[in-house]
């Protein structure tokens, strides 16, 4: 990828909380930022959680909290004490670390700007204090939205969050959304920021681009979820269709074989379920609640027969934001069940993407969900190429130099 004739590319800061050896879908982007910015000419540090580890070749990044490096005590006591008392886990003990590397780097290099990627909230806190300080550039990227969250639906806490995202906004010299649905929804709400307000979807690294292996033998054909489930994204209404077709004879339990690989929050309370215990007592429902390497995610997703993508519960809003999974799935071409709003980002996608796929709205009743799992089960397997639109739309090298030229514009 050439690189821009306009002004130098600047020298900046990635705050990213979740960054490998993390291997929560989270970190992907982040990844492929710190990746792909620097052979778009910008000068990038990467200050993220060492939560997960510090080892993260070829990456490299700085990661505190470090043994070696002393945040004042003082700062992290506050930062601790103030998380116990907001209504979320914004993960606000992390800042002074991050501020305390970030405040070196600034003053032994030339640092101009900082993109701060979320979750969690304090990737956007520390740039704010930053921005304050030194007057750097400063894109807030919002993986997920803030406000409107169906993960943050506590009531009493909109105000909260309101509030939030106002000072963000406010602040940032650009923030970006990764849906244009998420951006529509900024412009409505702050009209008068809406110049700052971008679209850069999420997607795949075209240096890790994945494709289907053969599928083994096997006496069932296999539909596979590979991601961590919890309350605002579960397949209860696809559970209960199967239990339903293969309760009617409609379905032969013999014939395929759901599998869930990821961590499972409240696994307890699904293998409850009638249903679940149902399809777990005919054998067809296999619940992997492990965080697996991604590689062996990756061979997982390649060799399955079809995919399931679960879109986010969200009982406000029918178009939200997308699941991560999704480009990885597409890559490989093969069937694509998808929990999902009607018209949803996920909806535009898979439609455009030219990859056989069914989708189950989450307004759909249970006879409209049986039919379209049955016309599911009927695709073939055989994988097919995706269009040519998906593949430059999300390749995430183009992605990481639209980052660069947001840089150099604002």
């Amino acid at each position: 990828m050439t690189q821009s004739s306009g002004p130098a590319a600047p020298r900046a800061i990635l705050f990213a909380y979740y960054f490998p050896p993390d291997n929560t879908s989270g970190v992907q982007r982040a990844a492929r930022l710190a990746k792909y910015l620097p052979r778009c000419g910008v000068r990038l540090s990467v200050i993220a959680s060492s939560h997960a580890g510090i080892k993260a070749p070829p990456y490299e990044a700085q990661y505190v909290p470090d043994s070696g490096l002393h945040a004042a005590g003082y700062q992290e006591s506050l930062a601790r004490f103030v998380q116990r008392i907001v209504p979320y886990n914004e993960r606000l003990e992390w800042m002074p670390h991050a501020l305390h590397a970030a405040r070196e780097l600034v003053e032994r290099e030339n640092i101009t700007a900082v993109i701060s990627t979320s979750p969690p909230l304090a990737t956007h806190l520390a740039a704010l204090s930053l921005k304050a300080r030194y007057r750097l550039r400063w894109i807030a990227d919002f993986r997920d939205p803030l406000y409107g969250n169906p993960g943050r639906a506590r009531r009493w806490t909109k105000a909260y969050d309101l509030m939030l995202e106002r000072g963000i906004f406010q602040a940032a010299d650009a923030v970006v959304a990764v849906t244009d649905a998420v951006r529509e929804e900024w412009c409505a709400r702050y009209p008068r920021w809406r110049d700052k307000m971008h679209a850069i979807w999420n997607g795949f690294d075209p240096e890790e681009r994945l494709s289907p292996l053969p599928i083994p033998p096997r006496p069932y054909r296999s539909l596979a979820h590979i991601g961590v489930l919890y309350r605002q994204r579960h397949p209860y209404t696809l559970v209960a269709a199967l239990n339903n077709l293969v309760s009617s004879g409609r379905l032969d339990p013999q014939k395929f074989r759901l599998c869930f690989l990821g961590p499972f929050h409240e696994r307890a309370c699904f293998e409850s379920h009638h249903a679940v215990a149902s399809l777990i007592r005919h054998g067809c429902l296999e619940i992997r609640d492990e965080l697996v390497p991604r590689a062996e995610a990756n061979r997982v997703m390649a060799t399955a027969d079809s995919l399931l993508l679960i879109d986010i519960v969200n009982l406000s809003h029918e178009a939200y934001t997308v699941p991560a999974k999704i480009y990885d799935y597409i890559l490989l071409g093969r069937p694509i069940l998808a929990l999902t709003g009607r018209q949803s980002p996920v909806e535009r996608i898979l439609v455009q993407s030219g990859v056989p796929h069914v989708c189950l709205y989450h307004s759909d009743c249970g006879p409209a969900v049986e039919h379209k799992l049955l016309q599911f089960f009927n695709l073939p397997t055989d994988p097919v190429t995706p269009s040519a639109w998906f593949l430059e739309t999300f390749d995430g090298q183009r992605q990481a130099a639209m980052f660069r030229d947001l840089l150099l514009r604002i």
